[in-house]
Parts: structure tokens; C-alpha cells; sequence
């Protein structure tokens, strides 16, 4: 199956202001009597509408760094920003109402809860904000589903498809609340190339749209798709570098 077009423009979009920033972070685990360095200070800025991949070999700091930016970790040291609230030191609460309000989630292992339908599990973020269901929510999981190529599937179960199906409501889950920053992990580490590849592209057209996405992975093709590429080697950024040319603009 193909992946499901967008209105997109056909030359990337400008890029806007600092959405996400981290300043002088810092991040230490600690196992007894040692200390793990994760993060060495990092300081990164990312720009509204940008797409960006984080790279880095096993024990780079990247997982760490993206899970400090999805509000599921706070830094031992340094600044948060998302937009204009400083969030490096928010209670559990306000970091759930961040991460409920402001940031969408895509992760490899799809994360999506077998007993429920696909439309369900499109509406679980706004279950969780205390959104009341109606027929304008439910318009809106039909218009998502439809978006990413499944309004033929809404009443079927994550069992009931294909990896690459389940990974499509994922992304459909991550939209529902029109979050200002897509989180993605590995999003297509459990797929095949060519499913792999229909993934990407349905980000790439979410990016050419206006949508900043910020993305994990390990893969130098996954990582051709993003706009700009910043390597992590032990814990700080090796390098920091703009795509000329990303794989899903090359055709236009």
C-alpha cells in the first residue's frame, strides 16, 4: 500500500524560530557509588518546521537527550525551553501537561494497546488530557485515519495488522492533539525497507506541511530523509550538519 498523499508544497518550507532549545545540559545517572556521565553539556537549538535526526553509536547520550526533550526525564543541570516555557525543572504534573499539550510521540514499538480498535488508540492522547469524546473528536480520528491510509481499518485491532499499519496509527495517535513537536524513536526499526521507506516519506510530507519533527535513529538512510543531521559521540555533539538535499525533497 502506498503511502497516503498530503497537500505539500513542493520546495521545503522556511524554517521558524527556535521551537526547542537546551542550554549547558547536563546529565548524570547514578549506580551506588558511581556516576555515569550521560549528557556533557549539550546546547542545541531546533527551529520551527525543521526535521532533524540525532545519531550517535550505543551510549551516545541520544535516547537520553530525547527523553529529557519529551519530558520524560529532567536534566541533572541546564535549561530546557520548549518555545517560552522553561521546563528543565517542572513538577511531574506540568511535565504531563507539556508533553499532553505540546509534544506527539511516535516510538518503534508502536506502543499501541491490543484491546482497542484503531480509532480508540487514535484517541488515547485526548483521553489522557480529559478531552470529552464527541462527534467532533470522533470526525477528527476518522479525518487522521484516513490521512495515513487506514479509514478502511478503524474498527480492526493492532493484531489484525501489519507492522507498518500499526505504525501509521501510531503516527495518526501522535497528531491527534496537533502537538507543536513530533518525538520520534527508531520509527522504523521494526520495518521493512520498502515499509520503512513508506513511513518516511509520510513524515517528510508531515514536515513539508510545518511540522517539526525531531528523530532518533541509528541508520544513515532513515537519517538522509531529515533536514538536518546532529551526531552525539559521549555525551556532547560530534557534529551538526544541514542536509543539501533530503531524500524527501529530492523530487521537488
Amino acid at each position: 500500500m502506498s503511502a497516503p498523499t498530503l497537500d505539500v508544497p513542493a520546495t521545503p518550507p522556511p524554517l521558524g524560530a527556535p521551537i526547542v532549545e537546551v542550554v549547558d545540559l547536563f546529565k548524570d545517572y547514578y549506580m551506588g557509588d558511581v556516576t555515569v556521565n550521560v549528557l556533557k553539556g549539550i546546547n542545541l537549538s531546533f527551529q520551527e518546521g525543521d526535521f532533524v535526526a540525532l545519531m550517535g553509536p550505543s551510549g551516545s547520550g541520544k535516547s537520553t537527550l530525547m527523553n529529557i526533550l519529551g519530558c520524560l526525564d529532567r536534566p541533572t543541570s541546564g535549561q530546557y525551553y520548549l518555545k517560552d516555557k522553561d521546563v528543565s525543572h517542572m513538577t511531574d504534573d506540568q511535565l504531563s501537561e507539556v508533553r499532553s499539550s505540546y509534544l506527539g510521540f511516535i516510538f518503534q514499538a508502536y506502543n499501541l494497546l491490543p484491546q482497542y480498535t484503531v480509532t480508540e488508540n487514535i484517541e488515547l492522547p485526548l483521553v489522557y488530557q480529559g478531552v470529552r469524546l464527541d462527534e467532533r473528536t470522533a470526525a477528527r480520528c476518522e479525518a487522521l485515519a484516513g490521512l495515513v491510509g487506514l479509514g478502511d481499518r478503524m474498527d480492526h485491532r493492532p493484531l489484525q495488522l501489519s507492522g507498518g499499519q500499526q505504525q501509521r496509527v501510531a503516527i495518526a495517535r501522535a497528531l491527534v492533539n496537533d502537538p507543536q513537536v513530533l518525538l520520534a524513536d527508531e520509527p522504523t526499526g521494526n520495518l521493512d525497507s520498502r515499509t520503512s521507506d513508506e513511513i518516511m516519506h509520510m513524515l517528510s510530507e508531515l514536515n513539508r506541511t510545518g511540522k517539526t519533527i525531531i528523530m532518533v535513529t541509528h541508520e544513515n538512510d532513515i537519517a538522509a530523509w531529515a533536514r538536518r543531521v546532529i551526531r552525539l559521540r559521549d555525551g556532547r555533539v560530534e557534529s551538526d550538519e544541514r542536509n543539501a538535499h533530503p531524500h524527501g525533497y529530492r523530487a521537488g
